[in-house]
């Protein structure tokens, strides 16, 4: 792997989980972002109710659907593919798979507020402390403070041949979904100062430079390039980026229109969440 750049087949992720009903693995584990892909069964419990105070917890479905409970008195909606949900810190939030089928999500914690040492702990048996909370006596924040972004809504620009939607633009996590309908010009190669890029293609390929080097990024492979590291471009067709900045650099979105290993307490268990 050149220095810089960071390239993670869903192959080649850190395994936490392996089961006929759950499987969990770490694809990126950094201080600003850490990104896990989970596949559980129908009708599995995923998380209960908690909060984080220090960072957003967010969630990408790749394939099936998931159910949510969002907020102090909690709303209850279901996501399907393509579809995405924020919980910013102070927010509420449990979710499981209702369906009778099983269902693929990424989960992004932006800064990683030490789920990635959680989860290695409990693969391990080892407790460890991380930024998880049980429901307040008040509840926390409203539903409303979440970010709920179905596969059909979401602020769009479409240009030629490609689509980019604004899922999520929080001082924390932004998220932007491309799609790209055939090779595309080259993007200028630039430096990250302050922002943190990774990227996770979900349909075709993604050309990408890091740190110099050019790559063929796959289905399933998430791409990053560290800030103030390494120097990016993305060309081709793609779909979905996340990208990590200082909280002075984005502004804050509402909610969009609506359309555990089975945690049934904050410290009980790893699960997708």
């Amino acid at each position: 792997m050149h220095t810089g750049g960071v390239i993670v087949p869903l192959t080649d992720g850190e395994a936490i989980l392996r089961c006929e009903t759950r499987e969990i693995s770490i694809l990126v584990a950094r201080e600003e972002i850490t990104i896990t892909e989970a596949r559980y069964a129908a009708g599995e419990q995923v998380a209960g109710p908690h909060v984080h105070h220090e960072h957003t917890d967010a969630f990408y479905v790749l394939e099936g659907e998931l159910t949510f409970e969002l907020g102090r008195e909690p709303e209850t909606l279901t996501v399907s593919s393509g579809g995405f949900v924020a919980a910013p810190p102070g927010v509420a939030h449990s979710f499981r798979n209702d369906s009778d089928r099983p269902a693929r999500w990424l989960t992004i914690h932006a800064p990683d507020g030490g789920f990635a040492a959680f989860m290695r702990g409990a693969r391990e048996g080892v407790e460890v402390e991380w930024d998880i909370s049980a429901v307040p006596a008040g509840g926390g924040l409203p539903a409303s403070e979440a970010i709920v972004s179905p596969d059909v809504g979401g602020k769009r620009r479409e240009s030629g041949n490609r689509l980019c939607r604004l899922r999520c633009a929080l001082p924390d996590l932004c998220l932007v979904e491309w799609h790209l309908c055939g090779p595309h010009p080259d993007l200028p190669v630039h430096d990250q100062d302050q922002r943190f890029d990774s990227f996770f293609v979900i349909e075709a390929e993604l050309g990408a430079m890091l740190a110099g080097r050019s790559q063929t990024v796959g289905p399933g492979t998430t791409a990053l390039a560290p800030a103030r590291r390494a120097a990016h471009a993305q060309l081709l067709r793609a779909r979905a980026r996340a990208d990590a900045e200082p909280p002075h650099t984005r502004r804050r979105l509402r909610r969009a229109p609506p359309l555990r290993l089975g945690l049934n307490s904050p410290r009980a268990e790893p699960s997708g969440r």
